[in-house]
Order: structure tokens, then C-alpha cells, then sequence
């Protein structure tokens, strides 16, 4: 089948850039409420497009949160079922000033195309949609598909926890296709990440520092010690108990990680720092992979306008996220984040810790099932080179959901985004040529799956 589904991608390469050009111009910014019809335009733009290509597809909608889009073709007795994963909210576009063209007007240059959501994930789950698309096409897929894409991936959200919830029966899987990770990399974990702020208070009002100073406490002052006590200079970090729980990678996964094209120029060159940090003893990918971190984000309070004002503010406030590892136990980690930052506070001020958001747990997946040799096959096929197996510093919460709600399925996590293509940043891209060989993938994928 996919010879002559992959000769009509070919074919059809102009259309389909068409299409995804149509969908970036959506601004399905998921975290601000001024684009919530926006969201939903986008659902509705996807829901068509199933039911053009002869998928049952609805709209699940749960609160007042976006919809997931599910769409599902059940034809193939005798061989399995695909679920495949996406998002197509997207983070907010600032700064808007570093963009060169409009985040949300699409602009091809040099073999890419440049708009926000281009690779997360708009570019990622459009290349699937469409090899489903030319599957059908030409005879239909050769194992029976499913589609969920959400809308509230980038700030989280219920909807799709409360459809694998209360509907874990009807969504059983063979597979489970995480369709939001890199490209040439297939995922055998990922880090969690706990989120949260740190408040400090300290008079009713703000007061006059010279009236005041050396007698009220400054809750700046406390928040800078309880900042500098959770952490030392070489990036270790100084909570008690904090890496009780962390294991060292195996020998095999070192091993592996070692043929890995990543190296410090490179980061250096994708970052623009000057240098790279972290824990002392650990290599680049240890410490990307397999160590937990510590990060301070925003500090809020007093005056931070131009210009002077000589005040002792009552309230300051820190958000601080932790990226955590497999073992460690996020609420473990909250209640000793709190106990040392009450530890470091200074007389006369009171200390709050608030976890904010949910909590994204870190998880290891089976890297031996059937599954990962045949994404490995279909890459392969498609990219002429076959992916590296290796653990992610970041989060993706909707795999420990898929693998907490569908137990007994096959889970594998990977993409078709580069490394540089910009997530997140100004200037996001994707580059065309891994769009295309991207929906070819997919559709080597069915065939490797249906035989599996």
C-alpha cells in the first residue's frame, strides 16, 4: 500500500504545504483567553478534514476547556490499531519585535517555513494527518487508526485526561504514537517538571527605607538567601534528600548516547551562551537526561519601574520549577522545597510555597516492544538513517497520562522537529523537507505496524 500512498505525497507535496500554511495562519495561542475561538477554529479546521477523508470524528469537550479532536477509523479486522497523538495549541508568539516575519504569517525562506506552531506541533501532526490522508486515498490504511489531538498541551488542561479516563475501554491500543519529539530520536524517557512559586512577606505595607531600613525585613533580601541556599555554583542542588531517589543511567543507555551528534559547540551555538553549567562529574547528556534540575524564572515584587523609589516592599515572590527524574516522587520534593526555603527565611518574615499547575511526572518507557523497531524501520525507509534511542530533558504530561489510562499499550515518542528549529522562541520553523519525509514516515509506519 504505501508505494502508492508515498508516490501521491510526492505528487502532492504543493497542496499539502498549502494546507499547512492555512493552519498556521490560526493563532491557537491554548494559554490566553482572547484566542479561545480561535482554538476552537482550529479543532473545527481539523474535525473537516477527518470526516473529508471518511473518519468518524467528533469534538470531546469536558468544562471550559478546548476541545480534543478524536477521529477514528475501525475498518481493518485482524490487525491493529495506531492512536496517534497531537496538539494544536501553541505557545504565545512574544517577543513580538524578534520575529522577522508575522508569528502568524507564514513565511517560507532558505527551505523552511516560519510561523509560531510550526513545529510544536502543528507541522508534526499535519504530516500524519496527511499521510492519512493519501492512505485512504489509495486503498486505505493497512491497520485501523485513531486520532486525538488536543488543544491545551502547552499550559494543560482536562479535557484529554478526562477522555482517557472516563473512555480508557474504548480507546484501548496496540500502539500509541506520541507524535511531539524530535526528529531521528525515539524517546525512552522523559523528565517531569514541578512547578512552583515561593512567597515571601514581611510588613502589612511597603515602607520607607530610611525610616525603616535596618529595623523592618526586607522580603527581597529573604527571597535572594532562600534563592542562593536551593542551589550551589556548580549547579548542584543544595534541598535535602532531593537526589535520594536518582539512578544513574545503565551502561547500555551511556553507550548509546555516546554516537549521539551532540556536543558542547553545538549547544553553545544553539544557545548563544558563552558557556554551558551543571553538576560537576556528569557528561552533557547526563546531565540533560538523567539529573534533575533547579531553575528560578521570574522574581516579582517592589518597584521595577524607571527611575528611582526607595521602598521596602512587603511581598516578593520567585517562580521556581524543578525538572525531576524517574523515582523521584514530585510531592516528596514539594514538602522539602518548602521545608528549606522555611529554614533559610529570616526573622520576621513568613514564607509560602505553592505548587502552581499540574504536576508533569517523569517516566521511563519499554524500549524492547514490537513497536520501536518498526518506527525505527519506518525512519529509516524515510530518512535513509535509523533513530537514536535516548531520554529527554523536557516533559510531554500526556504520555504518563496515555500510560497510566492504556496500560497494556506500546508507547513510542518522536518527531520530525529539529533541534534548531526553534519551539517555544521567535522565528519557529520546521523545515519542509522533514514535513514531507515526515508524512512518508507515517505512512511506512502503518505498513511496519500492520506486520508487527
Amino acid at each position: 500500500m504505501s508505494e502508492a500512498a508515498i508516490e501521491l505525497a510526492r505528487r502532492s507535496r504543493g497542496l499539502a504545504e498549502a494546507d499547512f500554511t492555512e493552519e498556521l495562519r490560526i493563532p491557537s495561542v491554548g494559554t490566553l483567553s482572547r484566542h479561545r475561538e480561535d482554538c476552537r477554529q482550529n479543532a473545527q479546521w481539523l474535525l473537516e478534514r477527518f470526516q473529508r477523508m471518511g473518519m468518524d470524528a467528533s469534538l470531546h469537550e469536558y468544562g471550559s476547556g478546548h476541545p480534543t479532536v478524536q477521529a477514528e477509523w475501525l475498518a481493518a479486522p485482524g490487525r491493529p490499531l495506531l492512536t496517534i497523538y497531537g496538539h494544536y495549541d501553541v505557545q504565545p508568539p512574544d517577543p513580538l519585535q524578534e520575529w522577522i516575519s508575522g508569528p502568524f504569517e507564514p513565511a517560507i525562506r532558505d527551505g523552511s517555513i516560519y510561523a509560531r506552531g510550526a513545529c510544536d506541533n502543528k507541522g508534526q501532526h499535519l504530516s500524519s494527518l496527511k499521510a492519512a490522508e493519501y492512505a485512504f486515498a489509495t486503498g486505505g490504511p493497512a491497520l485501523n487508526l485513531r486520532f486525538l489531538v488536543e488543544g491545551e498541551e502547552e499550559g494543560g488542561g482536562e479535557v484529554l485526561p478526562h477522555l482517557l479516563k472516563t473512555e480508557a475501554e474504548r480507546l484501548r491500543s496496540d500502539f500509541v504514537f506520541i507524535h511531539d519529539g524530535t526528529l531521528l530520536q525515539l524517546l525512552t524517557g522523559l523528565r517531569g517538571n514541578l512547578y512552583t512559586e515561593i512567597e515571601v512577606t514581611g510588613a502589612a505595607i511597603d515602607l520607607h527605607s530610611g525610616a525603616f531600613g535596618g529595623l523592618a525585613p526586607n522580603p527581597f533580601n529573604t527571597l535572594a538567601l532562600i534563592l542562593a541556599g536551593l542551589k550551589d555554583r556548580t549547579g548542584r542542588v543544595l534541598i535535602p534528600g532531593f537526589y535520594d531517589a536518582v539512578k544513574d543511567p545503565s551502561p547500555e543507555e551511556l553507550a548509546s548516547w555516546s554516537t549521539l551528534p551532540i556536543n558542547e559547540e553545538m549547544l553553545l551555538q544553539l544557545t548563544g551562551a558563552p558557556a554551558l553549567e551543571g553538576e560537576p562529574g556528569y557528561s552533557l547528556l547526563e546531565r540533560n537526561f538523567t539529573r534533575p534540575t533547579l531553575d528560578v524564572h521570574g522574581v516579582m515584587g517592589g518597584f521595577t519601574d524607571e527611575g528611582s523609589k526607595t521602598v521596602i516592599p512587603a511581598r516578593a515572590a520567585a517562580k521556581v520549577s524543578m525538572r525531576l527524574v524517574p523515582d523521584q516522587d514530585p510531592f516528596v520534593i514539594l514538602e522539602a522545597l518548602r521545608r528549606q526555603a522555611e529554614t533559610l527565611a529570616t526573622p520576621g518574615t513568613r514564607v509560602v510555597v505553592k505548587q502552581v499547575g499540574e504536576v508533569a511526572w517523569p517516566i521511563l518507557l519499554d524500549s524492547q516492544h514490537v513497536g520501536i523497531g518498526a518506527a525505527s524501520r519506518a525512519f529509516e525507509a524515510a530518512f535513509g538513517q535509523a533513530p537514536f534511542l535516548v531520554r529527554a530533558g523536557y516533559s510531554i504530561p500526556v504520555v504518563s497520562d496515555f500510560a497510566a489510562n492504556l496500560p497494556d499499550s506500546k508507547i513510542f515518542v518522536s518527531g520530525f522537529s529539529g533541534e534548531d528549529d526553534g519551539a517555544h522562541s521567535p522565528n519557529e520553523r520546521m523545515v519542509l523537507d522533514n514535513f514531507h519525509r515526515g508524512t512518508e514516515m507515517v505512512l511506512h509506519l502503518f505498513d511496519e505496524l500492520a506486520e508487527a
